[in-house]
């Protein structure tokens, strides 16, 4: 595996250490990453609207959903690993809208996934799960 090396300047006016300040260079970034995640992936997109209320209601829906995103991420264990951090858009491709088929067979639950998702991101998340589920108990 190969290295890449980059090299990048910030301008400013702070009187700050320099590892401060690229500290707080990059968690903006990263702030300014969910904003853009929460526009493309989640309600953002439909603002702004005349009304304050509908407003108010699209964002906290975005925050919601974007809450939800990072928990699944995190019990899914997609922000580590070979997968790296999951944006809403390959979130919902890769483990919420997967084709699958549910059955009761012997009064259990089957679930029945379409062949291209059942090696990968989804097997690894339903097997998190499961094993979550089963060290938990009934």
């Amino acid at each position: 595996m190969g290295f890449a090396y980059a090299y990048s300047f910030i301008l400013t006016n702070l009187d700050w250490d320099a590892i401060e300040i690229e500290a707080w260079f990059r968690m903006r970034a990263l702030v300014e990453e969910k904003i853009k995640d929460a526009k493309l992936g989640a309600a953002l997109r439909h603002l702004p609207s005349g009304f304050a209320t509908v407003n108010r209601t699209w964002m906290w829906s975005a925050f919601i959903a974007l809450n939800i995103s990072t928990w699944l991420q995190s019990l899914c264990r997609l922000d580590a690993g070979r997968h790296g951090r999951a944006h809403g858009k390959r979130l919902r491709r890769e483990l919420i809208v997967v084709p699958a088929r549910v059955l009761h067979h012997t009064r259990t639950l089957v679930l029945r996934v379409a062949p291209e998702h059942r090696d990968g991101v989804f097997a690894d998340a339903w097997s998190t799960l499961g094993a979550m589920a089963s060290y938990a108990g009934p």
